[in-house]
């Protein structure tokens, strides 16, 4: 199977994605956000996406399908998280409960 690399970078909403060469369907996409996220750590460099090099590109491909998949299984994760450990809206803090005695009125002393 062969793919091609559709990036739109110069956008307001940037995206890259991978499709089918033979189907044209598209098989991963990277929003603004993604896109931005996997450069930082590295997964893919944008000058990868000019390189002509052939073994350059598969090796493109490669990563963008790799970071595609990590992507996904860590969306699963954390949603299988949230489904064990449901977030309750606030911090998980006891209040102070002051002491009975703490409670009585203290002499005053004139």
């Amino acid at each position: 199977m062969t793919f091609y690399v559709n990036a739109w970078l110069d956008r307001v909403d940037p995206f890259i994605s991978l499709h089918n060469r033979q189907t044209g369907e598209q098989v991963a996409r990277f929003d603004k956000a993604e896109l931005q996220e996997c450069i930082e750590q590295g997964d893919f460099c944008l000058s990868e996406l000019c390189n002509p090099c052939q073994r350059v590109q598969q090796e493109l491909v490669k990563c963008l399908l790799l970071a595609r998949c990590s992507h996904d299984v860590k969306h699963q994760l954390e949603n299988i998280y949230r489904s064990f450990f449901p977030h309750t809206g606030g911090a998980a803090i006891i209040p102070f409960r002051p002491k009975q005695a703490a409670l009585q009125p203290q002499p005053q002393f004139a």
